[in-house]
């Protein structure tokens, strides 16, 4: 404003110049009588419109400024919620990438002990497969249960831990797990209480002379001691039945 204060005076004093000069040259004869008014009148209507003209173009500017004031606080505005939405979604990839970690180890351990299971406990195949014995003229003799059915090494393992309290007395436990041998595997079956036995069931896949998968009772501990191999089928009956209905 004061730029444009100090044009309007500067105008103002030309104009009063301009005047004084036009009105010396009417006195003295250059000019006829009212032509100096006339130039006067045209010179301040041009003056009119030019002064409109400006005023316009400061109040333009003024509008311009007032818009590019809201612009500016209205970009700071924007530029500060992005600052939060940012953070925000920094704090939330932070988040995914931890939950993440975690599931991937979770995933992990739980690919780790699929694996030590399956290590610790024989195929499904040898499981399945008809349980027999040899008998010392190493023909093959089947296992069968009390219906006469053939009993693999899972139905056999079934029996033994899902004992009812009414097969034992209540102050017996049994208790199952496998260990891996030279020959496959060994079924460790520990019946805990006022007399505890342990019995230890050697196993392993065969194929017998008429092409058929089984799996093979090749011997048997009961409390750390061998048993003759005569004496297995007896020992194994006792024991079977000691888990049927």
């Amino acid at each position: 404003m004061g730029k444009a204060d100090w044009s309007l005076d500067l105008l103002e004093r030309d104009l009063a110049e301009g005047f004084a000069l036009l009105g010396r040259a009417e006195r003295s004869g250059g000019l006829g009588l009212g032509e100096s008014q006339a130039l006067a009148d045209g010179v301040l209507r041009c003056m009119n419109g030019a002064l409109m003209k400006v005023s316009e173009s400061l109040e333009a500017q003024a509008q311009l400024r007032r818009e590019l004031a809201v612009v500016r606080t209205e970009l700071q505005q924007a530029q500060n919620a992005q600052a939060v939405r940012i953070q925000s979604l920094e704090t939330e990839v932070d988040a995914l990438r931890k939950a993440l970690r975690q599931e991937r180890a979770q995933q992990e351990f739980s690919l780790r002990a699929e694996r030590f299971a399956v290590a610790c406990c024989p195929s499904d195949e040898h499981l399945s497969r008809p349980l027999v014995l040899r008998s010392q003229q190493g023909a093959f003799l089947g296992v069968t249960d009390s219906q006469g059915q053939a009993l693999s090494l899972a139905g056999f393992l079934r029996l033994v831990e899902g004992a009812s309290p009414a097969q034992l007395r209540a102050d017996r436990v049994v208790a199952t797990c496998w260990e891996p041998c030279a020959a496959g595997w060994s079924l460790i079956v520990s019946i805990m209480g006022p007399q505890p036995r342990g019995y230890v069931l050697e196993t392993r896949s065969l194929r017998t002379p008429s092409e058929n998968w089984v799996t093979l009772l090749a011997g048997m501990q009961v409390d750390g001691r061998d048993v003759p191999q005569d004496y297995v089928v007896q020992m194994f009956r006792q024991l079977r039945e000691a888990f049927q209905e």
